[in-house]
């Protein structure tokens, strides 16, 4: 089959074998580098992308996307608030709400919460969707009724039916024995889970209960809550008169997210060394190959061939290594991440635990694959252009000399 002669004469080199073919076993070593190193970056890469999403889908789904407030916290009209985002395309929901740190006393345990009246009827609470049907309508129509994270839950030893001692500060009054915190009994009707923090933390009840605890005007609420189509849609809300602001979900989860980032950068950097130092093995097997191949580069140039050809000759023998580990890794990786779960079960391997799941989450992202893929090739084609211009400025008068 008729071959280019430069195509030919590259391919050949970069199988060479016989006497001195040392060479050839250090770029047989690189390309099983960059295999390696793009189906471990590939891996990788598609789940820290699935601990991503899956973080941004149960933490962002359960808490607020931004709150609309003012320094005192004490809102008092949120209906004329929420008309103004009525015409917001981004926000799909608003909800006022009243919040403040309580004191929660069960039969045996005491400890802190962060307490919020929300509005049951509000679709767009997914920590009341979570809700069974009998816990909700036990929520929406018994008075002072509560619902607490099940973290805060164990905690108090609690479970629905108990009642719980809610006590706060901020409707504090002064009596004749000093100041008085406002208090008051909380029947536990149910408990929810989302498999984070929130979890030991928040105590759900309802507006007007949590608005009379406080001594809230029937008018006033803490502020107004809103729910993005996506919640890294901040830049989309429209400016505040000067006595209102925002406080969005990056002021209190902002950290964990630039954690999980900076987490996977730096593992993507760390396999990209993989990448890198296989690609400079390529780099030095080409050049033992164009000095072992000095006399036949000469006796080539000799017979016609020109700087240029010869060059792409080896570039043709460096881009071989760097296309068929890029491509082999590249399918290695992705039979890999589509079929992680039962390669760990084969493995005897579980981070399931960690995954808090069932299986680890997975999130495959064309582009990032797109990337990494021509990159590496972009990578190998880089190593191979110092040894292929070297190889073109071979001297036939001097390779020849002693031959």
């Amino acid at each position: 089959m008729f071959q280019p002669l430069t195509l030919m004469l590259g391919l050949r080199y970069a199988g060479a074998r016989g006497r001195r073919s040392f060479a050839s076993f250090v770029s047989g070593f690189s390309t099983i580098g960059i295999l390696l190193g793009v189906a471990a970056l590939m891996l990788v890469s598609s789940v820290m992308n699935g601990f991503e999403q899956q973080l941004k889908s149960n933490l962002l789904g359960v808490i607020p996307h931004a709150l609309v407030t003012n320094d005192a916290r004490r809102l008092n009209d949120p209906g004329s608030q929420a008309a103004r985002f009525a015409a917001v395309p981004e926000v799909v929901a608003t909800s006022p709400f009243i919040s403040a740190e309580a004191m929660v006393q069960g039969p045996g345990a005491l400890t802190g919460a962060e307490l919020y009246g929300v509005d049951p009827a509000n679709e767009a609470d997914r920590l009341l969707g979570a809700l069974d049907k009998q816990t909700l309508g036990y929520f929406r129509d018994l008075p002072y009724s509560l619902v607490l994270g099940a973290g805060l839950a164990r905690e108090l030893k609690v479970g629905p039916g108990d009642k719980v001692r809610v006590t706060v500060t901020e409707g504090s009054r002064f009596t004749p024995l000093g100041r008085v915190p406002s208090q008051r009994l909380f029947t536990v009707v149910g408990t929810f889970v989302t498999g984070h923090d929130v979890d030991r933390q928040v105590a759900l009840a309802r507006i007007e209960d949590a608005g009379r605890l406080l001594r809230y005007q029937p008018e006033q609420a803490s502020g107004l809550r809103l729910w993005l189509n996506d919640p890294f849609e901040l830049a989309a809300l429209p400016a505040l008169d000067g006595t209102l602001k925002y406080e969005t979900w990056q002021h209190s989860r902002g950290e964990l997210f630039q954690a999980v980032a900076m987490e996977k950068r730096l593992m993507s950097l760390m396999l990209a060394l993989i990448i890198l130092v296989a690609a400079f093995n390529i780099l030095s097997a080409m050049v033992m190959v164009v000095t072992d191949k000095e006399a036949e580069i000469a006796m080539l140039q000799t017979l016609g061939l020109s700087r240029q050809r010869v060059m792409a000759v080896f570039m043709i023998q460096g881009g071989f290594s760097g296309v068929l580990g890029s491509l082999l890794g590249f399918g290695l990786g992705l039979l890999l991440t589509l079929n992680l779960d039962a390669v760990l079960n084969v493995l005897g391997i579980n981070f399931y635990s960690s995954a808090g799941g069932s299986q680890l989450p997975v999130l495959l992202l064309p582009a990032q694959l797109v990337t990494i893929l021509f990159s590496t090739l972009a990578l190998c084609v880089l190593a191979s252009l110092y040894p292929a211009w070297r190889a073109s400025r071979v001297q036939p008068a001097e390779a020849l000399r002693y031959e």
